[in-house]
């Protein structure tokens, strides 16, 4: 059995990547803090319990890409001879489904307390002799949990899209689920101090209904990913087109007739096939090493590109 040869990413992608799990291990600590914050201040609010519940799980897609940045780089094995690269497929699927469900949850719980018309009381408590309102201390809970993921979620983001990291791209989105959830607590706490009743499980439906768009598209993005769909990119959502262009490429050596090229995405990499017809078999093992080389030089994702010689086509046509 043959197994696939490590890949190295390029120097500044790997850099990247390390600064990537440095900022998710900060992100982490901001999170845990924000979520004992927060369940000191609970209290019988919807709107706070929504970005309670919202901030806990935002604690998995971190500790879903720390994973796999752990296991992505162990070798090939007999059991794996592929490597492990798809770990960060799994982790992107994981954080999709986390940030869906969250969405979903949201919804139908704020619904249901609006159908319900139930009305929401925020009490006071003694503090250092004083009776003060416990929607203020809300409110203050809240203030905090919205600066740390408004700041480093808009880092996350163009980071994530540097290196191709799918994962924190899914939590960046969950940073701004976390400062949403946190102004919308905000409204709902205040609303339900000036007696708008509705406006607690308005807040969080409103929340809700974004975080589930956010949740449904990615875990959209993730299936198509572990069923080979053709890469495409992570800012516009469309095909990368890399495929015609390596076409393109392959087309001008003197010695190709044709070329096919179909990829699928394995993480961070890419790999695939590259179907060649040749216009004649003089010389051609050595022509099939150039193309491979010429191709794998075409972007940095690329890697172990299978590059075969065929009489035609046709027969590999989608």
């Amino acid at each position: 059995m043959i197994s696939r040869a490590p890949h190295q990413l390029p120097a500044d992608k790997e850099e990247g990547l390390a600064k990537l799990v440095k900022l998710t291990w900060i992100n982490f600590g901001f999170r845990l803090s924000i979520v004992a914050i927060l369940y000191l201040v609970l209290g019988s609010s919807q709107a706070m319990r929504a970005a309670w519940l919202e901030d806990v799980l935002s604690l998995l897609p971190p500790l879903a890409f720390l994973i796999s940045m752990h296991y992505r780089n162990r070798p090939p094995s007999d059991d794996y001879p592929y490597g492990h690269h798809r770990v960060t497929m799994i982790a992107f699927l994981c954080s999709a489904v986390v940030l869906s469900l969250l969405g979903l949850f949201l919804i139908g719980d704020s619904s249901i307390k609006l159908l319900k018309a139930e009305h929401t009381t925020i009490g006071a408590i003694e503090l250092f002799g004083h009776t003060i309102w416990l929607g203020w201390l809300m409110v203050a809970g809240l203030t905090y949990s919205v600066i740390p993921p408004m700041i480093l979620g808009r880092i996350q983001q163009k980071w994530a899209e540097a290196v191709h990291e799918k994962t924190v791209l899914v939590d960046a989105k969950m940073s701004k689920a976390d400062w949403m959830t946190g102004l919308a607590g905000i409204v709902g706490v205040l609303g339900v101090g000036l007696g708008l009743w509705w406006a607690d499980a308005l807040a969080a439906l409103i929340i809700g209904l974004d975080v589930a768009k956010d949740g449904l598209s990615s875990l959209k993005e993730a299936i198509g990913d572990l069923l080979d769909r053709r890469p495409r990119s992570m800012t516009t959502g469309k095909a990368l087109g890399l495929e015609e262009e390596l076409e393109a490429r392959l087309e001008k050596l003197p010695w190709v007739k044709q070329a096919g090229v179909r990829l699928r995405e394995e993480g961070h990499v890419l790999s695939g096939e590259v179907f060649v017809v040749a216009h004649s078999d003089t010389d051609l093992t050595r022509r099939l090493c150039e193309a491979r080389h010429l191709v794998q030089e075409q972007n940095w994702r690329l890697h172990e590109i299978v590059v075969t010689s065929v009489s035609s086509l046709e027969s590999h046509d989608q």
